[in-house]
């Protein structure tokens, strides 16, 4: 999907923000624990819970497993977590694999319940031993992801347009657009920031901080607050009515 309408995905770490997101409009529900990293993995009964309520909803929905570097072989083979549409892996400290991709994918493979994957570029990727941005979409392509999200790691360091240019969002763009893939865009994400970052043409703009009472990542998500970045993005974007319909 991509050269429509673009759709909100909210980063939950509740049943009670779940609802909050859904009450508030979001086209994705994702889960992850965000005192735990950008991409910090939720304790799993929270995981399952929230998948199953954003299931009910009629609502795509998502979670977030780490880095790879936190996984060894044998936990991803025990790995008992339900069934969503999309799931993530960051990359953080893969500068320590000689082959980081091979890594990623070897893992991908022993978490044999995950379906979808979308890889995850981090657009300040010097700042955590990440590869550039460019060399994980050109892996994800190559692997059969099924989309690619670019988030900043560190979330005091700037916003996405601090990282990357518009130039180079628009290149990323095209490269996922023709090979099918999905693109969302997140990284303190604001109202503000959502003209911009939607005339890109992502799938999805992902947030959490902006979401949050007070824009903070580490307070509850607030249905207002996420009605009012819906309201702003259709906006910007026209209405993105059809991914409530995914899941």
């Amino acid at each position: 999907m991509s050269g429509g309408a673009v759709g909100l995905l909210v980063s939950v770490r509740s049943v009670e923000e779940a609802r909050a997101a859904v009450e508030g409009g979001c086209a994705v529900l994702d889960v992850k624990e965000p005192l735990r990293g950008p991409l910090g993995m939720a304790d799993p009964q929270v995981i399952r819970d929230s998948v199953e309520f954003g299931r009910a909803a009629g609502v795509a929905t998502s979670m977030a497993l780490g880095e790879v570097v936190e996984w060894t072989d044998e936990a991803a083979a025990a790995f008992d977590g339900p069934r969503v549409d999309f799931a993530k892996l960051g990359l953080s400290a893969a500068d320590r694999y000689s082959d980081w991709s091979a890594r990623w994918r070897n893992l991908r493979g022993r978490l044999g319940r995950v379906d979808r994957w979308i890889a995850v570029a981090y657009a300040d990727s010097e700042r955590c031993g990440a590869p550039e941005v460019e060399e994980v979409v050109v892996a994800a392509v190559a692997s059969e992801c099924a989309g690619v999200l670019i988030d900043t790691w560190d979330k005091s360091g700037g916003r996405l347009v601090d990282h990357l240019s518009t130039e180079q969002l628009e290149t990323v763009r095209a490269t996922t657009r023709e090979a099918g893939l999905l693109l969302a865009l997140a990284g303190r994400v604001s109202v503000e920031d959502l003209s911009e970052v939607a005339a890109i043409g992502p799938d999805l703009v992902a947030v959490r901080s902006a979401a949050c009472r007070d824009g903070r990542r580490d307070l509850e998500v607030e249905a207002g607050r996420v009605r009012e970045l819906v309201e702003s993005l259709e906006v910007a974007s026209g209405s993105a009515a059809v991914w409530r319909l995914a899941g």
